[in-house]
């Protein structure tokens, strides 16, 4: 199986970066001639392309709100975003490294990620600012309220501040669960980007499951309640759906 998946290597490695000068095609080409939905659309087929570059299958399960809602999900890889993105309309946010990686961290500040620095305690209040605009204008946000990866067998505990942007626009909350067939996916530790990429190419049959939850009302709730609920309903799902 190993030799299998070396001789695969080049060939999806290959793939991914025609697959990516082709985001950046359709993001210089098309972006300015159309309106922001179908940006969305643009967004989610490229995404699901790139899943399959890498050799990564995706499954659905739940169904996703259509209105706009604040997605709060588990955080395990940077293929998070990629499988969040083929299964409904979001806008990110994410760590201010992100920014810096090389072509990745363009096309993802294109397609209207908020960033936030996770050193800094006073760009949290930019940020719920810029979340909350989003939720009222009919955008869903995907927050990743551990604030840093895990390995997939349990979460980290979560932090309440970004909560606060549902109460303000008025939006319920979408909890989802991302699970992945394989710990190759995780992106934790001192590895960088070139080493978790060559790592989820060479892994064979990699799957990650979207798992959409029920909506959670944010009327009449706290950020810290929100906060709560949604990481019992996370850890409840993640659990009841792990191999006995």
């Amino acid at each position: 199986m190993r030799v299998l998946a070396a001789f695969a290597l080049p060939v999806r490695l290959a793939a991914v970066l025609v697959w990516t000068l082709c985001g950046l095609l359709m993001q210089l080409t098309l972006f300015p001639l159309t309106q922001r939905r179908t940006h969305r659309n643009i967004v989610a087929f490229w995404s699901r392309g790139m899943l399959r570059c890498l050799g990564v299958g995706i499954t659905l399960r739940g169904q996703p709100t259509h209105a706009p809602a604040l997605v709060v999900a588990n955080h395990i890889s940077w293929l998070d975003i990629l499988a969040l993105q083929a299964a409904m309309p979001v806008v990110f946010v994410a760590k201010s490294e992100i920014r810096s990686w090389p072509v990745l961290g363009w096309m993802v500040a294109l397609a209207g990620t908020c960033f936030i620095e996770r050193s800094r305690r006073s760009a949290l209040r930019g940020v719920h600012g810029a979340l909350t605009a989003h939720l009222q204008a009919g955008q869903s946000v995907c927050i990743f309220p551990e604030g840093t990866t895990s390995d997939g067998a349990g979460l980290l505990p979560f932090h309440a501040g970004l909560f606060e942007s549902a109460i303000a626009a008025q939006v319920p909350v979408q909890p989802v669960l991302l699970r992945y067939s394989s710990v190759a996916a995780a992106y934790i530790g001192q590895m960088n980007l070139l080493q978790s990429v060559l790592q989820i190419a060479l892994a064979p049959r990699l799957c990650v499951t979207v798992q959409t939850l029920p909506l959670l009302a944010s009327t009449h709730a706290t950020r810290g309640q929100l906060c709560e609920t949604s990481y019992e309903h996370l850890t409840r799902a993640l659990y009841n759906a792990a191999p006995q």
